[in-house]
C-alpha cells in the first residue's frame, strides 16, 4: 500500500509508501510544531498530524494539497510558513526527538516535492469544501486539539492531534 500527495489542479503527486509517508510525517510535525505561531499555523500542523496511519490505517492517509485548512485570509503567510516547515525538516529540526534515522535518499526527494507542490499552490485551487468540513468535524470533537489550545505530548515536541502523538504512535 502507498499514500500519494498531490496537487491535482497541476497534476502533480508524490508516492510513498506507508513508512515513508509516517517518516514524512514526523519530521513536518517536529519542524511545524517548532515554527508555529498563530492558531492558524497551529490548525495546518495538527491537520498534518492527523494523517496518522496507526489510527486510519495504512494507505489512508493520502491527500490533495487544495484540501489542507488553508486560512484563505492570511494565505501567502500560511504558505510561506509551509515552506519553512519543509526547510526546517530538511534541516533535521528536531529529529533528535526520533527513536530512529530517517533515510535522507527516500525522505529528502518527497520533502523536496512537497516544497514544489506547496510552491504552485494558489487561493483559486483552494477546496472550501473539504476545509470547512474539517473545520466543522473539530468544533464536534469536545478534546479535539485545535479547542484544546494545541497541547504537545509530554515525549516528543509535537502537536497532538485527535488520536494523541504521531511520533508515539508510530
Amino acid at each position: 500500500m502507498a499514500n500519494i500527495i498531490s496537487l491535482d489542479s497541476i497534476n502533480e503527486r508524490i508516492s510513498m509508501s506507508n513508512g515513508l509517508t509516517s517518516v514524512f510525517i514526523d519530521v513536518l510535525g517536529l519542524s511545524g510544531t517548532h515554527l508555529a505561531k498563530t492558531d492558524a499555523e497551529k490548525r495546518m500542523i495538527v491537520w498534518l498530524l492527523e494523517k496518522d496511519q496507526s489510527a486510519v490505517g495504512g494507505g489512508a492517509v493520502g491527500f490533495d494539497i487544495s484540501e489542507m485548512p488553508w486560512d484563505d485570509t492570511a494565505f501567502d503567510d500560511i504558505k510561506r510558513f509551509l515552506l519553512d516547515v519543509i526547510e526546517g525538516a530538511r534541516q533535521r529540526d528536531r529529529w533528535n526527538f526520533l527513536d530512529y534515522q530517517p533515510d535522507e535518499a527516500l525522505l529528502f526527494p518527497c520533502l523536496d516535492k512537497f516544497y514544489k507542490l506547496i510552491a504552485a499552490m494558489d487561493t483559486s485551487m483552494l477546496n472550501q469544501e473539504a476545509i470547512q468540513n474539517w473545520l466543522r468535524d473539530t468544533m464536534e470533537v469536545p478534546n479535539d486539539p485545535n479547542i484544546c489550545g494545541y497541547p504537545c505530548c509530554q515525549k516528543h515536541p509535537v502537536f497532538l492531534s485527535v488520536f494523541g502523538c504521531h511520533l508515539c504512535n508510530n
